[in-house]
C-alpha cells in the first residue's frame, strides 16, 4: 500500500449509511467518505460531541449586520469542495457585501 493511502473497513449500519448517502448525492461511497472528511478537517471540527454554536452563529450574523463583511456561500460551498480535489480553491476572505 502505497505511504500516502489510507484503508478503513466499514460494516454493517454504518456502510449502509455511507452507501445511502453517498448514493443520494451521485458520489462512490470512497468520494462522499474523502469529503466529508475534508469538510470536517476544513471546519475545524474536533470535538468528539457537536456543538452547533448557535450562539457563535447569532454574533456572527450581528457582526454581518453591523459590518456588511462577509463571504457568499457559493464560494464558500466551491471551496469546500475544491478540498477534495488535486487542485483545492484557496479559503475564500471576507468582503463587504453590502
Amino acid at each position: 500500500m502505497p505511504a500516502d493511502t489510507l484503508t478503513i473497513s466499514l460494516t454493517g449500519p454504518l456502510l449502509d449509511e455511507v452507501r445511502a448517502a453517498a448514493e443520494a448525492r451521485g458520489l462512490t461511497p470512497e468520494e462522499y467518505v474523502r469529503q466529508q472528511i475534508a469538510w470536517d478537517i476544513a471546519l475545524g471540527a474536533d470535538d468528539a460531541e457537536p456543538d452547533f454554536g448557535v450562539e457563535e452563529d447569532i454574533a456572527a450574523f450581528e457582526d454581518f449586520e453591523r459590518t456588511g463583511m462577509g463571504i457568499p456561500g457559493e464560494e464558500v460551498e466551491a471551496w469546500l469542495r475544491s478540498l477534495t480535489t488535486a487542485n483545492p480553491l484557496p479559503r475564500p476572505r471576507p468582503r463587504k457585501l453590502k
